[in-house]
């Protein structure tokens, strides 16, 4: 059966943060999300009037989600990628790369000139650079913890 793309909807949030914590809760992140935490910070990104973000389903399963928000910028509109996650036992079989691909197509459609997102080193770094993305040479990101 092929997957199926579908924007994200407030509906399916229940089944987009168990999808979240299945995947980050495991290696290589190891965070410690729970159902309840996920929902509150995909609610918060979808409640955003910016917000969009594409699923990946092969019939009734949801196999991995890409959401984000677009932002007016000096030169267009910029478009940062929040969240980008697929199932692991369907990773390697192309579905992340529909996603983006999907993503970006529909970005393009409203004017997006620009996609960035922040990364872990030595994760996903290499496959985001398969796909046309570079480490900014003018941009750093810095933390502070309280």
């Amino acid at each position: 059966m092929d997957a199926k793309i579908t924007d994200m909807t407030l509906p399916h949030i229940e089944e987009y943060a168990d999808l979240f914590v299945e995947v980050f809760n495991s290696a290589p992140w190891n965070d410690s999300w729970t159902r309840q935490t996920a929902l509150a910070r995909i609610r918060s990104m979808m409640d955003c009037p910016s917000f969009t973000g594409k699923a990946i389903y092969r019939g009734d399963d949801l196999l991995g989600v890409i959401w984000g928000q677009k932002e007016p910028y000096y030169d267009g509109i910029h478009f940062l990628v929040q969240e980008f996650c697929v199932r692991a036992c369907e990773q390697k079989k192309g579905y992340g790369t529909r996603l983006l691909t999907a993503l970006r197509e529909s970005l393009a459609k409203v004017g997006v000139t620009n996609i960035y997102l922040v990364t872990a080193r030595g994760g996903a770094e290499e496959w985001y650079a398969r796909r046309s993305f570079r480490t900014s040479e003018r941009m750093i990101l810095m933390t502070s913890r309280f």
